[in-house]
């Protein structure tokens, strides 16, 4: 009686194994062809770069290399992990400051005159002293008439880090924990 529970045992927990597999070669399957989307999309992206260098005409280079040092990420990636899960969320964080502040060159704005109360409202409200919301596209550092390749490229590079990388790490995650459950699972065969 003893063995014929231990064979079903064993054939219960063989299925549990077959399952895993199907599982992991399933994950697996997605994670090649995430890698593979990335690849296309990293490609696309750094062509887009390279034929907005190729035809600039303005002798300005464009790359990391190239623009200044305080330029910060427009976008703020924070990774959470849960028991099993791994959440990613993706906020547009604007850089603290613009092209202008960072040239160094600065608008002076003259004072109103004393007699600036009589204006009426709606003149008030238009005045140059109110902040203006600050444009954080950071092709703007590059001018405003930038290359609609480069444009291109940055959708590129922004879809990778909102798309493809997180999908990535999700999928590693995923494949690791499968590879342990199949470990135990198979351990525990061993001892039937």
């Amino acid at each position: 009686m003893g063995t014929a529970l231990r064979a079903e045992e064993k054939e219960i927990l063989l299925s549990r194994l077959d399952d895993l597999l199907e599982h992991y070669l399933n994950t697996l399957d997605q994670y090649q062809k995430a890698q593979e989307q990335l690849s296309k999309q990293l490609a696309s992206a750094h062509m887009s770069l390279a034929h907005a260098q190729f035809n600039n005409n303005s002798h300005t280079r464009y790359g990391q290399d190239y623009y200044d040092g305080r330029m910060q990420a427009s976008r703020k990636t924070t990774i959470t992990e849960d028991d099993s899960k791994i959440t990613f969320s993706i906020s547009h964080k604007a850089p603290q400051a613009d092209a202008e502040s960072v040239l160094g060159s600065k608008k002076h704005i003259p004072e109103e005159p004393k007699d600036a109360a009589a204006k009426s409202d709606t003149e008030t409200k238009s005045s140059p002293e109110a902040p203006r919301p600050k444009n954080t596209d950071p092709l703007r550092w590059f001018g405003i008439l930038v290359p609609p390749t480069l444009r291109a490229a940055q959708i590129s590079f922004i879809s990778v880090v909102e798309g493809s990388i997180p999908q990535l790490a999700s999928l590693t995650k995923d494949l690791r924990r499968l590879e342990i459950d199949i470990g135990r699972l198979r351990k525990q065969i061993k001892k039937l």
